[in-house]
C-alpha cells in the first residue's frame, strides 16, 4: 500500500503551523543617542498589518557631536523603513533631550512622516494653551537675561541650577532656540495634520485596524490641577506660573540694579550701584565697615538671588509635568507599554481624575490605573529621577513581564559632577529591579547591573524574547 498520499497532506499541514506568524508583536528600540536623551522607535506587526511609532528624537546638548549622532540614528531608522513612512511621530514636550533631532535631522525626515501627535498645550487654536505659552516663554527668556547677568556680576557658578535647567532649553549648546525651533519643524513634518491630545482620548493606532489601543493619559486639561509635585487642590497651575514669571520679572529687574547705575525710587531691591557710588560721607563710612575682607562671610549682596533657583526648578517641572504621556494596549492580552515622558508629580496624580469618553463622546467608566496594572513596558519617566514615578502608580505595577527602560547616560556631567543630578534615583532605581525582577535596560550600559540575561537574579528566561544591545540601541520585543 502506498502510504505516501496520506502523509503527504500531514507534512503541509505541520509546514503551514510552523511559519504562521504571530497575531500581535511590538518591537521598541531605544536609541543610544550618546548623551541624555529620548528617541524610542515601536514597531507593531499583526500578522499582515503594522504600524512605526517614533516617539521624541533628541539629546540635551547641541555639539557638533550630538548632530552627527542623532543624524546617525535617523538615518537608520529611515534605512529600517525601507520607502515606508513614520505612522506616528510624537513630540512629548518642549525640551532640548526630546525634541533637538527634529531640528538638526529636519531635512533627513522630510518626506517620512504620515503624522505629528503633539499635547494639547501646543495646539495654537487652544486659548488656554496659547496663555500658558507665552507666560512660559516669558519665564524662559527672563531667566536667560537674568544668566547673563549673574555671569556679569561673578556669581553664576553659585548659581549653576539656573545653567542645568536652561540646558533643556537648548542652552547648552549654540543655538538656544532648539526645542521650540524643533515643535515648529514637527508641526510642518507629517502629510496628515498635526493631532493634538488631550487626556481621557482613546486612540486607533494608525496601520494597525483594533488589536492596539492608544490611551492619552496626560497632561492634565484640567485648569485645577498643578503641575508641580506639591498641588494644593484649591490652586490652577495657570495663575501659578503667571505668578512665578512676574517673580522672574522682578528678578531680572533687581539684577539691573546690581550691574547699572540707575537712581529710581521704584528699585526691586537694596544694594544697588547707585547707593555703591554715591559721594555721601556717612554712605562711605557703612562702605567700608561692609566691604572689610575679614567682615566677608557676613554680606548679604546676592542672598536674595537664591531665589533664581526656585525660579529655574518651577520652570523644570512645569515643562516636565505638561509631558504627552501614552499608554499602548496591545487588545488581546491587555498588555500595556506605558511612554510617560519626563511626567512629574502632578501629572502621574492628574490621570486618577481623568474623564474618559467613548468614540461618541460619551463619559464612561475607565481606570487608568487597570492600564498601569497591565504595564509590560515601562519607559522610566525623566531618565529616573526621584519625582518622576509616582510611588503610588509604580507601586500598581505587579504584571510578571514588566521590564523597564532607562534613557540615562552616567557620562552626563551634569550627573557625573560632585552633588549632580541623582540619575537614576538610588532608590527608585533599586524598586525598579526589585518589581521588573532585574529586566531593567538602561540606555549607557544596556543591562543595568545585575539584569542581564546571565545574571542569576535576572529572570529573562521567563519571557518569550530576550533584548539585543547593539552600538546604536537597545531592542526589546513583545508578544501580545
Amino acid at each position: 500500500m502506498d502510504f505516501s498520499r496520506l502523509i503527504f497532506p500531514t507534512y503541509t499541514f505541520i509546514n503551514l503551523f510552523e511559519t504562521m506568524p504571530l497575531d500581535l508583536t511590538v518591537t521598541v528600540k531605544m536609541y543610544r543617542v550618546g548623551e541624555l536623551g529620548d528617541c524610542f522607535l515601536l514597531h507593531f506587526v499583526d500578522q499582515k498589518q503594522e504600524s512605526h511609532v517614533l516617539i521624541d528624537c533628541g539629546s540635551f546638548r547641541n555639539s557638533q557631536k550630538s548632530k552627527d549622532r542623532l543624524e546617525k540614528i535617523v538615518t537608520d531608522i529611515k534605512n529600517r523603513l525601507n520607502g515606508k513612512k513614520l505612522d506616528v511621530v510624537v513630540g512629548t514636550h518642549q525640551h532640548n533631550d526630546h525634541l533637538s533631532g527634529f531640528t538638526h535631522c529636519e531635512k533627513l525626515f522630510t518626506g517620512m512622516v504620515d503624522q505629528v501627535w503633539l499635547s494639547w498645550m501646543d495646539d495654537p487654536k487652544d486659548a488656554f494653551a496659547r496663555k500658558i505659552q507665552r507666560e512660559q516663554k516669558n519665564l524662559v527668556q527672563n531667566l536667560k537675561g537674568i544668566q547673563k547677568k549673574l555671569a556679569t556680576l561673578g556669581v553664576n557658578r553659585k548659581h549653576e541650577v539656573v545653567n542645568d535647567v536652561l540646558g533643556f532649553f537648548g542652552a547648552a549648546g549654540k543655538d538656544p532656540e532648539t526645542p521650540a525651533k524643533g515643535l515648529e519643524a514637527l508641526k510642518k513634518m507629517g502629510d496628515k495634520e498635526v493631532r493634538y491630545l488631550s487626556p481621557g482620548s482613546h486612540l486607533t493606532l494608525p496601520g494597525i485596524d483594533t488589536s492596539v489601543k492608544v490611551h492619552v493619559l496626560g497632561p492634565a486639561r484640567n485648569q485645577k490641577l498643578l503641575f508641580d509635585k506639591d498641588p494644593s487642590k484649591d490652586e490652577t497651575f495657570d495663575p501659578h506660573l503667571a505668578k512665578i514669571e512676574a517673580s522672574a520679572s522682578k528678578l531680572f529687574s533687581a539684577l539691573d540694579n546690581q550691574i547699572t547705575n540707575i537712581n529710581r525710587e521704584e528699585q526691586q531691591f537694596p544694594f544697588n550701584q547707585t547707593f555703591k557710588k554715591d559721594k555721601n560721607k556717612a554712605h562711605k563710612e557703612i562702605r567700608a565697615k561692609y566691604n572689610r575682607r575679614m567682615e566677608a562671610w557676613r554680606k548679604i549682596d546676592t542672598e536674595w538671588l537664591d531665589g533664581v533657583d526656585r525660579l529655574a526648578l518651577f520652570l523644570d517641572s512645569y515643562t516636565n509635568n505638561s509631558s504627552l504621556v501614552l499608554a499602548f494596549e496591545l487588545v488581546k492580552s491587555k498588555k500595556v507599554l506605558l511612554f510617560a515622558a519626563d511626567a512629574q508629580t502632578g501629572n502621574w496624580a492628574s490621570w486618577e481624575r481623568i474623564k474618559w469618553k467613548n468614540d461618541n463622546g460619551e463619559e464612561e467608566k475607565f481606570n487608568a490605573y487597570d492600564l498601569i496594572e497591565n504595564t509590560v513596558l515601562y519607559k522610566v519617566g525623566h531618565h529616573a529621577s526621584h519625582n518622576a514615578t509616582l510611588v503610588k502608580a509604580f507601586n500598581k505595577m505587579i504584571h510578571e513581564e514588566l521590564v523597564a527602560m532607562i534613557p540615562v547616560d552616567k557620562r552626563e556631567p551634569n550627573i557625573k559632577k560632585k552633588n549632580g543630578w541623582k540619575m537614576p534615583a538610588k532608590q527608585l532605581y533599586i524598586k525598579l529591579k526589585k518589581h521588573t525582577k532585574n529586566r531593567v535596560l538602561r540606555m549607557d550600559d544596556g543591562f543595568a547591573d545585575g539584569c542581564s540575561p546571565k545574571s542569576k537574579k535576572s529572570q529573562w528566561k521567563k519571557l518569550p524574547f530576550k533584548p539585543v544591545v547593539t552600538d546604536l540601541f537597545i531592542e526589546y520585543k513583545i508578544e501580545g
